[in-house]
């Protein structure tokens, strides 16, 4: 009897144990089902491209961090209409970096009904997440084309990556268009004014997206909502774009035209 007791109070144990340590703060193994998520949702905008969408919708988000919550009921509404192509989620999916951030994140966007791409965020590179982020959703840099626009998905996430500069020279070859198409648009967490880039990046950060005519750039980490061109005393006319937390339950709608780009805050 003794001996049974034991056997039952050593599963016990295991059990709990088991609940309590299910994810390790040191993991970045991610499972199967989770890598490549970017990958897997350009090959779902690629299937959606027609030469017809013009002018073409698509939804952008920022900052969901661990306000589950939040990002549940925006993805309720958005499951709800069908006048967008895709979302783009400007970065700081986890608060911490951790796996289990991530992988709660991505267990929610599967419940989307349009493809999601997902820029990385500063918080995104907090203790090992980088390395998870890498595994599940890809190069952090990277570009893709739909309906005659280009997008630039840029990672410039310095401070969290132990780093001088960002790979300016890949974002300035990027950004190239050669007036084949009717936008080149970039995406990347952090304006160039905020604190974490030295002046230098800021202003060549600036520079380049000058030097390629680039009209519109799009960010979060700000937390709030702005349309502003900061440098237009100094270097070109680049209208620079941050977008709320989703804390706040609001997504944007960018409305993509030939010769124009329009946004639209959506409060739920």
């Amino acid at each position: 009897m003794k001996k049974l007791f034991t056997f039952i109070l050593i599963i016990l144990l295991h059990i709990s144990c088991s609940d309590i340590i299910e994810y390790s703060p040191y993991q970045v193994k991610v499972n199967q089902s989770q890598i490549y998520l970017n990958q897997e949702n350009l090959i779902r905008i690629q299937n959606l491209e027609s030469t017809d969408l013009n002018p073409f919708k698509i939804v952008l988000i920022s900052d969901t961090h661990t306000e589950y919550d939040d990002l549940n009921h925006i993805i309720i509404e958005l499951n709800k209409r069908d006048d967008y192509d895709f979302i783009i989620n400007i970065g700081d999916i986890t608060e911490s970096g951790l796996y289990k951030e991530y992988k709660w994140y991505s267990d929610i966007i599967k419940t989307l009904n349009k493809p999601i791409i997902t820029v990385i965020g500063n918080h995104d590179c907090r203790s090992n997440g980088k390395y998870i982020y890498d595994e599940m959703f890809g190069n952090p840099n990277f570009t893709f084309e739909y309906n005659n626009c280009k997008f630039i998905i840029f990672n410039d996430i310095i401070w969290g990556e132990d780093l001088e500069n960002p790979d300016f020279e890949w974002f300035n070859t990027s950004l190239h268009n050669d007036k084949q198409f009717n936008h080149v648009i970039p995406f990347s967490h952090i304006p160039p004014w905020d604190g974490q880039f030295s002046y230098a990046n800021e202003m060549t950060f600036n520079y380049i997206l000058d030097n390629n005519n680039i009209t519109y750039s799009f960010h979060g980490h700000d937390h709030h909502f702005s349309v502003r061109q900061p440098y237009k005393d100094i270097l070109g006319n680049v209208v620079y774009t941050t977008i709320e937390n989703i804390k706040k339950r609001t997504y944007f709608l960018l409305t993509i035209e030939k010769d124009n780009i329009k946004i639209e805050k959506v409060n739920i």
